[in-house]
């Protein structure tokens, strides 16, 4: 790239003559008529040389080059002034501003050629002398080990951190050793490929190179290599880049081990589960059929006194009632047992059931267990569900229990079932509301707490479990539960279960 030349002169003629004189030697050249312009302008181009006239209006050559020399930008730029006046002080004024060298006007073609090639030339030498003196110094505090290496891959220099790591050349600075002799001779292929690709790259492309472990260094050791090419005195080195990555390969490592372990664990484990899950399905079966062959008799003989006439009225009332216990006992018995298939099978998540029927067949049932007075009941329209019909049937059966025992005092007990609008279009909000006992809003949170009972409720049966366990069932199936109440004056307990249809 031709040097640029910036020519300052108030004189348009002086302008073309200066331009004339210097245009056949290929220099970039731009022109300013004053002093202003021309710090202005040696902003812009940042040029390789001033050629800076003395006698100048406004902002004359002495007070322009001191312009430019307090500018950190271009502070540094060589300037050459071009002046008639020739005595000493003139001289020394331009010195102490800043100027590299002098002109006398006329000036002669063949000196400002002269001159000006020479300042150039001098001005590059230094940016190279600058520019390398840079080099070496980040060469030699650079972090990751750098060495340089000639056409035919021998060593020419390392870095601090690459003599730290590889060790100096055996015998000193000579012979030569080759870079593939610092890593693994599996690594030489790549190690020549590395060399070779620098030179005609502009991205370099990422090489893995190991090192053995050395007796008196470090252990083996993994690096990522990069390499480009770097001009030094017209000769072409490599500059071979090494990124240390060895604890990342090893923390990758451990954590694919970690990853392979913490699967075989998983495996394992499920299948624990699985086998604990098919050892308690045929626990549950085994349960139920020892509790269905005695439940089977007490349901025969009481359906045998059910029928008999001669029993009074009051007696029969008491058989009526245990019989619908019985009855009761026992579907709860196949419910439980069709509960543990369906889990244990993985399809309860895509059942569906009808909440209205469901909730009118649970109320016959429990009115048929209830001493006077039989609470009112009061069911709404209710929506279809994805849920297991036995899960949604033990959650309500509870909950509705609950109502008919919590507002057996009152003279005119009312139990209302319905559904609420809900905060989102995929599930819908059930609600049983009774007229009982009610609690208090600082017992609202121990409700669903395990072995935990109201004030309310001491004196009833009862340890407490049965709303802990609703609330789990509830939310092992994608739902919640919550409930309002004020003391004596009722409670509603509320559930949000998928809609039909709706995936969760």
């Amino acid at each position: 790239m031709s040097a640029k030349i910036l020519l300052v002169d108030d004189d348009p003629y002086n302008l073309v003559t200066l331009e004339a004189m210097l245009r056949p030697e290929g220099y970039t050249l731009f022109l300013a008529e004053d002093g202003e312009q021309a710090v202005q302008k040696a902003r812009e181009i940042e040029p390789d040389v001033v050629v800076l006239d003395v006698m100048m209006p406004r902002m004359n050559g002495f007070d322009a080059c001191r312009r430019i020399r307090s500018d950190p930008a271009i502070g540094r730029v060589p300037i050459l002034l071009l002046t008639a006046l020739d005595d000493p002080d003139s001289r020394l004024e331009g010195l102490r501003g800043g100027a590299d060298d002098f002109i006398t006007k006329p000036c002669n073609r063949d000196e400002l050629r002269a001159r000006v090639r020479t300042v150039v030339a001098l001005n590059r030498f230094r940016v190279i002398a600058e520019q390398r003196e840079r080099f070496q110094r980040l060469f030699a505090i650079a972090p990751d080990p750098i060495l340089l290496v000639d056409g035919s891959g021998k060593i020419v220099s390392l870095n601090r951190r690459a003599t730290e790591l590889f060790g100096p050349p055996p015998g000193g600075a000579a012979p030569l050793r080759e870079i593939a002799d610092l890593f693994v001779p599996d690594d030489a292929a790549t190690v020549r490929d590395l060399v070779a690709e620098s030179g005609g790259r502009e991205d370099p492309v990422p090489h893995t190179l190991h090192t053995a472990a050395r007796a008196d260094g470090p252990g083996e050791r993994t690096f990522v290599a990069r390499a480009t090419v770097v001009p030094d005195q017209g000769e072409r080195l490599h500059m071979v880049v090494l990124s240390d990555v060895t604890d990342v390969v090893a923390a990758r490592s451990a954590l694919e081990a970690l990853n392979r372990d913490l699967d075989r664990q998983v495996r394992e484990r499920t299948r624990q589960l699985e086998e604990a899950n098919s050892l308690l399905l045929s626990y549950a079966n085994f349960v139920s059929h020892d509790l269905r062959s005695p439940l089977s008799v007490v349901v025969g003989c009481l359906s045998v006194l059910t029928d008999d006439q001669r029993l009074p009225p009051d007696v029969s009332r008491w058989i009526g009632r245990a019989y619908h216990g019985a009855i009761n006992l026992s579907e709860l018995i196949t419910n439980i047992l069709q509960l543990a298939h369906e889990e244990h099978a993985g399809i309860s998540a895509g059942q569906t059931v009808e909440a209205g029927p469901m909730m009118a067949r649970l109320v016959d049932r429990l009115s048929g267990l209830q001493r006077e007075p039989v609470p009112r009941f009061v069911i709404g329209p209710l929506p279809t569900l994805q849920i297991s019909g036995f899960v949604l049937e033990r959650v309500f059966y509870n909950l509705v229990g609950n109502a008919i025992k919590y507002s057996a005092h009152r003279p005119d007990p009312v139990i209302e079932i319905g559904a609420l609008p809900s905060s989102t279009p995929a599930t819908a909000v059930l609600f049983v509301r009774d007229n009982g006992v009610g609690f208090g809003p600082e017992e609202s949170d121990r409700l669903f707490r395990a072995f935990s009972r109201l004030s309310s409720a001491e004196s009833r049966e009862g340890l407490g479990l049965g709303l802990s366990l609703v609330a789990r069932l509830v939310q092992a199936h994608r739902g919640r539960i919550w409930a309002e109440g004020r003391p004596n004056e009722g409670a509603t307990f509320f559930v949000e279960l998928p809609l039909a249809g709706e995936v969760g």
